[in-house]
C-alpha cells in the first residue's frame, strides 16, 4: 500500500519558492513519460486497476523503464492511499510495448508483474493506449522524507503537485 501526501501547488512561481524551501538543488532530477494501457473493452478500468509503464530519464545514466498496476485509490484531504505495485522492465520491451500495446502478453511470459496482470484481469480482444503524459521530477531531502515536486505536462497545460510518501501522513501533512 502506498500512502502519500499530495498537495497541488498553484503556478510555477510558488513551486519554485517551495523548492527554495527545501534547498533549491534537487538530488535527483528525473524526466518521465508515462504511458497508460487498457484492455479493448475497459477491462481494467472496470475492475478499477490501472496499468502504467514509465520511462525515466536522468542525466549521464541510461534510461530506466518501471511497470506499474495500481487499485483501489483513495484521496482524502490530500492524502492518498493506493495498492500498488512496481517491477523494471527491460527498456527495449517496455519501449515494444509501448509501439505497439498488444504485445503485453508476449512480454508477460518473461515478467512477473506483466504476468500478474494478463492473468488476473484478461484482455482477449487486445490492448490500447490509455492516454500519456510528461513529468519533471525534483526530488528534496526534507527533515526526515524525500519530498517530490512535480511538474506534470498535460496537452490542456501544466500541473504542479508536491508528494511525500509516509507511513504517518498525518504527521508529515502537519510538518508540511
Amino acid at each position: 500500500m502506498e500512502i502519500e501526501i499530495k498537495i497541488r501547488l498553484p503556478s510555477e512561481e510558488d513551486t519554485t519558492k517551495l523548492e527554495q524551501v527545501f534547498g533549491g538543488t534537487p538530488f535527483v532530477s528525473e524526466n518521465q513519460d508515462n504511458f497508460f494501457f487498457e484492455g479493448v473493452h475497459k477491462e481494467l478500468i472496470k475492475s478499477q486497476l490501472v496499468f502504467r509503464i514509465r520511462v525515466i530519464e536522468m542525466s549521464g545514466r541510461e534510461p530506466v523503464a518501471i511497470a506499474a498496476l495500481k487499485g483501489n485509490a483513495v484521496l482524502i484531504d490530500g492524502i492518498a492511499k493506493v495498492e500498488e505495485e512496481e517491477e523494471v522492465i527491460n527498456i527495449d520491451i517496455a519501449r515494444r510495448i509501448i509501439e505497439d500495446p498488444n504485445l503485453i502478453p508476449q512480454a508477460a511470459e518473461s515478467h512477473r508483474l506483466l504476468k500478474k496482470i494478463v492473468e488476473r484481469i484478461p484482455c482477449n480482444d487486445g490492448y490500447i493506449h490509455l492516454g500519456r503524459f510528461k513529468n519533471v521530477r525534483h526530488k528534496y531531502h526534507w527533515q526526515d522524507y524525500v519530498v517530490e515536486v512535480d511538474r506534470t505536462t498535460y496537452p490542456h497545460g501544466t500541473a504542479y503537485e508536491v508528494e511525500i510518501e509516509s507511513t504517518d501522513p498525518e504527521k508529515a501533512k502537519e510538518r508540511l
